[in-house]
């Protein structure tokens, strides 16, 4: 990719984003907010949309040093929660845009929260719907969950639920029709499938790329590399368990391709669009060809440029990505994204795919010239010459009949059929 032509860019989006309220150690996004957390405790909710912004002392009545383990915001950008680690314990809270002030979640007391899943299609502004309900419990677990992400589609016989979770070295597929109540309780009895990895990883993450809605791709940022591949919800062939029919063009990518001298050192962070990012310095990965395809470069302030860039995340409804590091907040914006796809999948000889992601006539008459040529070299002559017939633009007639009467074809059965439509067209 010519560097004039750069798909990504990257725009300082708020200096000093936590307004003195410490440095950013985590970041979530939904529908034009931003919420942040600190390494004083504190959570701050800026909301661009309306150009509104508050911060609330999560440490407040609590004994000793707080640190805000993570924070979570739906894609609808109403909903909060958050989990405090202190001197006595681990506390979740809730908050919803419209309050002054969090609400302590009970239930979880004590419990860590590493990952939310927001179920897109029944959240409300208003409500959130199910939470904080014990649906299952996985015993024989060898290490937290990391990611989770839930997907639900429309079946002829109810709704049907995907639910995707991962540790550092697994991946769990949860499916079924009906209720989340009901799909869960089919797992009590019978054995719990996972694909897995091996490998050390401290910062293992599951992302859903959303499009019009609807999630269809997925990547985790495992021990081994990043697995990933395209998500197909509502199929009529889905088992109850797995997803082996959801998931197609499935694929692991080794940290050792996108890392220099082939070292592999592993990403502190992912985010997934048509492409992969991956930080701490964003590498933009093509997940077809597996290339890196641009770096991206920040304006950091001296006092940030040492723990670097933190993380990245992506805002499922604007379709937004931004990064982070401790001190700012920069805006990765994609200009045409897919505009080159035709030339990877070209590459690769996926001819139809090459075919459905051309813009126009001329880039289409490039991928039928490549497979006339392909089998014209084949001997494949019939062939060729359908091929030749469908260009426009690219070879003139007198060039293609030249080639095959060069060659003593230019008596082929089928050949002056061919080149008729080519006059036609």
């Amino acid at each position: 990719m010519e560097r004039r032509h750069h798909v990504f860019s990257v725009d300082l989006f708020e200096r000093y984003a936590t307004k003195g309220r410490g440095a950013i150690t985590c970041m979530a996004t939904g529908n034009d907010v931003i919420v942040l957390r600190t390494n004083k405790g504190w959570v701050i909710r800026h909301d661009f949309g309306v150009g509104d912004s508050y911060d609330i002392d999560l440490s407040v009545g609590r004994p000793g040093q707080q640190s805000i383990h993570k924070v979570f915001v739906d894609p609808g950008g109403s909903h909060c929660i958050a989990t405090v680690i202190g001197s006595n314990g681990a506390d979740t809270y809730y908050t919803h845009a419209k309050w002054t002030k969090p609400r302590i979640l009970s239930k979880l007391k004590g419990l860590v929260v590493n990952a939310v899943a927001w179920n897109r299609q029944n959240i409300t502004e208003a409500s959130t719907r199910e939470i904080i309900k014990l649906l299952f419990e996985l015993k024989e677990l060898p290490e937290a969950f990391t990611g989770f992400q839930m997907e639900t589609a429309s079946a002829h016989n109810g709704t049907r639920f995907y639910v995707m979770a991962v540790t550092p070295t697994r991946l769990y597929s949860f499916t079924g029709i009906g209720s989340l109540d009901a799909i869960f309780t089919s797992y009590v009895d019978c054995t719990v499938h996972f694909m897995e990895l091996p490998g050390e990883i401290p910062n293992s993450e599951l992302h859903f790329f959303i499009q019009q809605r609807r999630a269809v791709h997925f990547a985790w940022l495992s021990g081994a590399g990043i697995y990933h591949g395209d998500l197909t919800f509502g199929a009529q062939h889905c088992s109850p368990n797995g997803d082996e029919n959801f998931v197609e063009n499935k694929a692991l990518l080794d940290y050792s391709k996108f890392s220099e001298g082939g070292e592999g050192v592993k990403p502190t962070s992912l985010a997934i669009s048509e492409l992969l990012l991956i930080g701490n310095k964003v590498k933009v990965v093509n997940r077809i060809s597996e290339q890196i395809v641009e770096e991206l470069y920040f304006d950091q302030t001296s006092d940030a440029v040492s723990r670097g860039i933190i993380g990245l995340c992506s805002d499922a409804l604007t379709g937004l990505f931004y990064t982070y590091d401790q001190n700012s907040i920069f805006q990765v914006s994609v200009n045409d994204e897919g505009r080159d796809m035709w030339k990877m999948y070209l590459d690769l000889k996926e001819y139809a795919a090459a075919l459905a992601s051309c813009r126009d006539a001329l880039q289409r008459d490039q991928v039928y010239l490549v497979q006339a040529e392909a089998a014209f070299v084949a001997k494949e002559f019939l062939r060729a010459a359908s091929f030749y017939a469908k260009m426009n633009y690219v070879s003139s007639f007198e060039e293609i009949s030249l080639k095959f009467i060069s060659i003593g074809e230019q008596s082929s059965p089928g050949l002056e059929g061919c080149c008729c439509f080519c006059l036609l067209m």
